[in-house]
This record gives C-alpha cells, sequence and structure tokens, in this order.
C-alpha cells in the first residue's frame, strides 16, 4: 500500500477537479508546441518504461536459456504465442477507439466515465469468453512432452493486460504513471522469475509470474484512477456491449491479422521443427523484438496528440509527422545495422554459443523495424482518417500472405524459411499501407516527399 499510496499524494493536478490548471485542455497550440511540449514529455515517459523492457530481456533470456534450456526455451515461445491471441481478443482495438474518443472528450468527465465503465465490462465479457476458449484449445493444441499447465498458468498474461486500462492514461496522455506502475510490475516479475525459476522443471512458471506482475499493475492502476481522476464504474447495458464491439471489429480483425503474421511464426515452425529449431528462432525473434517495441512507444507516445491534431488541420499533422518521423527511421536504421554486424556477439550472450543457425537468422530478420517503422505514418493515417476499412484489409491479405509462405518455407526450410517469410510478409504489408493511403489521400510519397494535403 506504501507505493499505492505515494502514487495517490504525489501532487499533481486533478484533471476533472480543477480543469483550468489542466495541461491536457490546451486547445490552441502550433506544431512546434506539439513536437517540444507533450509528444516529448510522453516519449520521455515511455521511452524510459521501453529502455527496462529493452533491459530485462538483455539479462533475463540469457539466464533463462542457461537454466532451462532451449528446448524449454522454445516451449515457453509458443505458450507465449498462443496466449498473445487471447490478448488481442480481450484488448479488441481499444488502444485505437478508446484512446480516440477519451483524447477528444478528455475535458468531458461524464463521457470518459461512461466510456472507461463500458470498455472495461467488455473487456471483461471478452476475457471470459477467452478462458472457456484457451480450456477447449489447450488438449488440441498442446506439443507433445508439453505440461499443460503452461498454458494455463500463462493466462494470467491475458487477466493482467485486459484489467489495465492503459488506453485511459494514453488518451489522457497522462503517461508517466503508466511508467511508474508497469516499472514496478516487471520488476516484481524478474525477482520472482531468479527466485523460482532454478531447474529446467519450472518452465511452466515463467508466463505465470510475468503475469502477476502484469496484474498488480493493473491493480494499482484502478485504485490510482480512482482516487486521482475520481472515476467510477457505472452500470452498463448489453446494447453499449454490443455497440462498442461492433464499432471496433474492424481494428480488432486488423490486429488479429498483425498478430496473426507475428505470432503464427512460432507455431507455424513448432508443427514442423524441433522444439530446440523453435528456441533457436525464438532468440534472434527476441533480439530484433526488443527494436520492434521502440515502435510501439513512438506509436503510442504520438497518436493521442495526433488525434486532436487532426481535426484543426490535416496539414498540421502532416508537418508533425515529418519533423518527427524521418530522424526516428533514421535512428531504427543505425540500430538494424548494429544487430546485423554484431550478430555473432549477440547469439553468444543470449544463447551461450555460437549457433550458426542463430547468427543467420539474426541477420535476416536484422532490418526488419526499419521496414516496420516506414509504414508508421501510413499506418496512422488511416487510422485518425477513418479508413479502417481499407487498413484491415491491406492487414488480412499480408496474414494471408505470412501463413502461405511461412506454410511452405518453414516446412522445407525450417527457421530459414520462417525468416524469409516475415522479411517478405513485412515489405509487402509497408507498401501496401503506403500505397492504400496514396490512393485515399495522397499525403506522403515513398521517401517522404511532402505534397499538398487534402483538405476536405
Amino acid at each position: 500500500m506504501g507505493f499505492v499510496n505515494f502514487l495517490i499524494s504525489s501532487p499533481t493536478h486533478r484533471h476533472f477537479s480543477r480543469p483550468k490548471k489542466n495541461p491536457l485542455l490546451k486547445n490552441k497550440r502550433n506544431s512546434k508546441d506539439f513536437i517540444g511540449g507533450r509528444v516529448l514529455k510522453n516519449l520521455a515517459s515511455l521511452g524510459s518504461l521501453q529502455l527496462l523492457n529493452f533491459l530485462i530481456p538483455l539479462v533475463l533470456s540469457p539466464y533463462l536459456v542457461r537454466v532451462i534450456g532451449l528446448e524449454n526455451f522454445g516451449r515457453v515461445a509458443v505458450a507465449q504465442a498462443l496466449i498473445s491471441y487471447f490478448n488481442i481478443l480481450t484488448d479488441y482495438g481499444f488502444y485505437i477507439t478508446a484512446t480516440k474518443h477519451i483524447s477528444q472528450n478528455r475535458d468531458n468527465k461524464a463521457v470518459i466515465e461512461t466510456l472507461y465503465s463500458e470498455v472495461l465490462t467488455t473487456k471483461l465479457v471478452l476475457l471470459g469468453f477467452s478462458f472457456l476458449l484457451l480450456l477447449g484449445l489447450v488438449p488440441l493444441l498442446s506439443p507433445p512432452e508439453t505440461n499443460p499447465l503452461l498454458y494455463l498458468l500463462s493466462f494470467t498474461l491475458v487477466l493482467g493486460q485486459a484489467a489495465f486500462p492503459i488506453w485511459l492514461f494514453h488518451g489522457l496522455e497522462d503517461m508517466k504513471y503508466i511508467t511508474i506502475v508497469n516499472t514496478l510490475s516487471k520488476v516484481v516479475s524478474v525477482i520472482l522469475i531468479v527466485l523460482f525459476v532454478t531447474s529446467p522443471a519450472d518452465y511452466i512458471y515463467i508466463n505465470f509470474f510475468l503475469g502477476l506482475g502484469t496484474m498488480l499493475a493493473a491493480a494499482i492502476s484502478l485504485v490510482f484512477i480512482k482516487k486521482k481522476y475520481g472515476l467510477g464504474y457505472r452500470p452498463v447495458t448489453l446494447q453499449r456491449v454490443k455497440h462498442h464491439l461492433r464499432e471496433g471489429k474492424d481494428i480488432f480483425i486488423s490486429n488479429f491479422a498483425v498478430n496473426l503474421y507475428s505470432n503464427s511464426n512460432i507455431l507455424i515452425l513448432g508443427l514442423f521443427a524441433s522444439v530446440e529449431v523453435v528456441g533457436f528462432y525464438s532468440v534472434a525473434e527476441k533480439i530484433i523484438n526488443a527494436v520492434r517495441q521502440l515502435l510501439g512507444v513512438y506509436f503510442q507516445a504520438i497518436y493521442p496528440s495526433m488525434c486532436n491534431l487532426v481535426a484543426k488541420t490535416k496539414q498540421e499533422i502532416l508537418d508533425v509527422t515529418l519533423r518527427l518521423h524521418v530522424p526516428f527511421s533514421l535512428a531504427i536504421l543505425f540500430l538494424c545495422g548494429a544487430i546485423y554486424f554484431f550478430s555473432e556477439e549477440l547469439t553468444l550472450y543470449f544463447s551461450g554459443t555460437s549457433a550458426p543457425e542463430i547468427i543467420y537468422l539474426i541477420k535476416v530478420l536484422s532490418f526488419v523495424p526499419f521496414i516496420v517503422a516506414l509504414n508508421i505514418p501510413s499506418n496512422q493515417f488511416l487510422l485518425i482518417f477513418g479508413y479502417t476499412e481499407s487498413y484491415r484489409t491491406t492487414l488480412l491479405l499480408g496474414s494471408l500472405l505470412n501463413l502461405l509462405l511461412n506454410t511452405v518455407l518453414s516446412y522445407f526450410y525450417l527457421a530459414q524459411g520462417t525468416a524469409v517469410a516475415v522479411m517478405i510478409t513485412e515489405v509487402f504489408i509497408t507498401a501496401g499501407l503506403i500505397a492504400v493511403l496514396e490512393s485515399k489521400n495522397p499525403v506522403f510519397g515513398l521517401l517522404f516527399t511532402k505534397r499538398p494535403v487534402n483538405q476536405s
């Protein structure tokens, strides 16, 4: 309770009780103010959290590989891949839809409280459905020699994420509190793993401890939201739950498509390869994902403010995107190059071996984050301007392409084929999103060339 009391007693503005002093209610700001103020604060808060997310795998993954072995490390990765589908189901795109609504109504407590209650209720319904679905899938999908309890214990990851209203903090752009509670949760998870995962048989508890940390963050955030913002729970009708399910279906399908091509890689590979080969790929993927997480920080930091700017002028949101995205993309390109050239050192550090299979996989996947970074502007413009159907279609096509390529290439070439399939899929999706935006509203060229914006 001491940490909760610290959060509650912090001398911060109370957004709804003292709106005149609420910095989130400022309406007049140009693109320079936008870049120099709120976005940089958001980037600083989320960036510090992401630094922790980056450092934890650097320390924890080598420890786990040595304690539980590559085979069990692969089994844990398969369970995480399966659980990620349930995270997508319970999130249902609220990080986009709810964030947008809250950002645009941040000065209206009644609207936010209603939305807060409705989203939590909808997520609770989806959570119950997810658990029942998991119970049915575990006997069918559990690989040989894998303890089914691994999947049931991994469901704590879904519980924690579903209960953590991170979309509310994003909409209010109060992201420093996300950093605080997430940091606490990750530290707790790491401590639990180091204390209790001490033999190969303990691999079934890794995801459980990761989920416990997330559940702790969710519990603290719910108390904090009540104390700081004064938001309570309002009764929600079934009609409102159905409304949110209908409203978010395009985003949900898009997210599911993204998850399909990003997490099915390990699941499909597991059908044709040994758990050791899956472990090889998992090590390489975790290294690449450490950089990809930076893309999520960038997206989350600028998206709420972008939603506000678009109501004023599309040209202003374009200017902001160009000023932020070009240096960000160059930084990602530099990191990708570093991963490629230091692939042998990274392999030795993470796996304790110089396995050529892992080195090859890292090199093939090394520039995937840069390819993904190129589609972030198109990604956000399509969502903000309401082109969700086109966005969904592009990602679905990419997912279908990945499933086809992954199945064929992993069958013949195992992990190497999976890596090549991922690279081709990301190029297709990036080119597709840029092409769709060009056809809908030509604001970007492939080389970030600014052209007149359609103001309609």
